[in-house]
C-alpha cells in the first residue's frame, strides 16, 4: 500500500512550494496455518484435478491454466526443434550473450576453488609486509633452524653445517631432540608429527603468524617459500600438512597457546635477577 506524502520547500526564487515526496511502500502479510491432507495430496498427485482442454482428453490442464481461454493452440505452439533465440539478436548482442553464457556456466568446466589456490595473491602492504619480514628474520636469525651457507673444504666435507649443530656455549642443540606433542593439542591417532623440536618450531611459528595475518598471507608465504624444504608442510600433499592445520586450528580456538622459547625465558629470568639485585643495592 502506497502512502503519498507532501512537504514544503523553498525554490530558487525563495518561494514556498508544495512538493510531493516519493511514495513509501508498506508491505504486510497475514499468518496462516497449513494442515496436512493426505487424501487431497494423493488426489493431486494422481492428476485427478486436471480437466481436458476444449474436450481434448490428450491434453489436460488445471482450471488456472491460461490455455483454457484459447480456442486454438497451433499458432502459439513452438516449432519442431524449439525456437532459435539467436535468430533475433544482432552480432553485438550475440557476443554479449556468449560472454554471459561463459560466465554463467564457467563452474561446469573450471574448478574455481582450485584456481583460487594457485592464483597469485596481491602483494601485502603496510603492517602485513612488515610482519612477513619479521617472520622470515625470526626463522633465519636462529642458528638452530636458519639457512646456513655451506662451505666445502678440499676434502668435500661441509664446514658450515657444524656451526648449526652447537649453541653459543658449545652444548648440543636442544632443537634436535625428538619432538613430543603437548597434551593440550590432543593429537588424533595416526597423525604424522614432526620428528624434532626444530621442525616443530618452524611449523608453530608459521601457524602463529598465519593466525594473526589471515589465510591470504598463507598463500603468499607458500608461494615465496615454494623451494624451501622447511616449508613443505604448507603443501596439501605433504605428510605434515595435517599436523599444521590441526595446530593452526588449536591456536585459533585458544585450545593451545605456544610457549616462548627457553632462551627468551632465560633472558627474562636474568633480567628479573638483575632488577632484584639493582633494587637491593
Amino acid at each position: 500500500m502506497a502512502v503519498p506524502r507532501q512537504s514544503w520547500h523553498l525554490n530558487d526564487a525563495g518561494i514556498l512550494r508544495k512538493k510531493e515526496e516519493d511514495d513509501e511502500l508498506l508491505v504486510f502479510g497475514y499468518s496462516c496455518k497449513i494442515f496436512r491432507d493426505d487424501e487431497k495430496a494423493l488426489f493431486i498427485d494422481q492428476g485427478k484435478h486436471l480437466i481436458p482442454w476444449m474436450g481434448d482428453e490428450s491434453l489436460k490442464i488445471d482450471r488456472y491454466d491460461g490455455r483454457a481461454a484459447l480456442p486454438d493452440l497451433r499458432e502459439l505452439e513452438a516449432p519442431i526443434g524449439g525456437y532459435d533465440l539467436w535468430a533475433t539478436l544482432s552480432d553485438a548482442e550475440r557476443r554479449v550473450e556468449q560472454l554471459c553464457d561463459e560466465e554463467r556456466y564457467r563452474a561446469l568446466t573450471h574448478n574455481e576453488e582450485e584456481e583460487a589456490l594457485y592464483q597469485e595473491p596481491e602483494e601485502p602492504v603496510g603492517s602485513a609486509l612488515e610482519e612477513l619480514k619479521r617472520l622470515q628474520q625470526a626463522l633465519s636469525a636462529e642458528n638452530t633452524y636458519g639457512q646456513v651457507a655451506y662451505q666445502y673444504d678440499e676434502s668435500g666435507q661441509p664446514v658450515g653445517e657444524q656451526k648449526s649443530e652447537t649453541t653459543v656455549g658449545g652444548g648440543a642443540v636442544e632443537e634436535d631432540e625428538p619432538f613430543v606433542a603437548p597434551k593440550e593439542l590432543d593429537i588424533p591417532l595416526n597423525m604424522v608429527l614432526p620428528e624434532t623440536v626444530k621442525a616443530n618450531a618452524i611449523i608453530e611459528k608459521t601457524a602463529m603468524f598465519i593466525n594473526e595475518q589471515g589465510a591470504q598471507m598463507e598463500i603468499l608465504l607458500k608461494m615465496k617459500q615454494a623451494r624451501n624444504p622447511q616449508f613443505q608442510f604448507l603443501s596439501f600433499d605433504d605428510p605434515l600438512h595435517t599436523y599444521y592445520r590441526h595446530l593452526l586450528m588449536a591456536i585459533k580456538t585458544g585450545r593451545y597457546r605456544p610457549k616462548p622459547p627457553k632462551e627468551e625465558q632465560e633472558d627474562d629470568g636474568k633480567d628479573n635477577e638483575f632488577s632484584k639485585n639493582y633494587l637491593e643495592l
